[in-house]
């Protein structure tokens, strides 16, 4: 039982010491950052954060839903647009209404974007054919990047109505 006290004894001195040797000595210089050094580092690291927030903030901005929904219509146009980002626009006409003045009738037409490839296909078959009469499912995002679309809806399905 002596003999290990001795020894936990040594070993809590021998930590002792090796502190006391890490110790910064009266007479050693201890380095530190210029102060504009520390300035910029705290201004580079405020914007780079505060970039780094706007950027999550922008994703899940234009990620989120809006609306998701089915509308029906006669397909009226569809098209790839643009030079660089080529999109693929579409119009709806979802029916017409009268006016309460006079005769003349107006259109109703709703407007919208599509990504996925064998939606593209199908909307060009259908483009093709005489039976325009279609039912699009769609999602409507909060915004959209450029480069997705010139509306905020996208639509994902199409199904050709009889």
């Amino acid at each position: 039982m002596k003999i290990e006290l001795k020894n936990i004894k040594f070993m809590f001195n021998l930590v002792k010491n090796i502190k006391m040797s890490e110790q910064i000595s009266p007479n050693q210089e201890i380095k530190k950052t210029h102060p504009i050094k520390s300035f910029f580092k705290k201004v580079l690291f405020f914007f780079s954060t505060l970039f780094f927030i706007t950027v999550l903030g922008a994703i899940f901005y234009f990620n989120s839903t809006a609306e998701k929904g089915f509308s029906a219509g006669v397909l009226v146009n569809f098209s790839e647009k643009g030079l660089i980002f080529k999109t693929y626009e579409g119009t709806l006409n979802v029916g017409s209404m009268s006016t309460a003045t006079g005769n003349s009738i107006a259109n109703n037409t709703w407007t919208f974007s599509v990504k996925e490839e064998d939606v593209i296909a199908k909307m060009n078959e259908i483009m093709k054919g005489s039976n325009k009469n279609v039912n699009l499912h769609y999602v409507e995002k909060r915004g959209n990047f450029f480069w997705q679309g010139e509306t905020n809806r996208f639509v994902d399905s199409v199904n050709l109505v009889p």
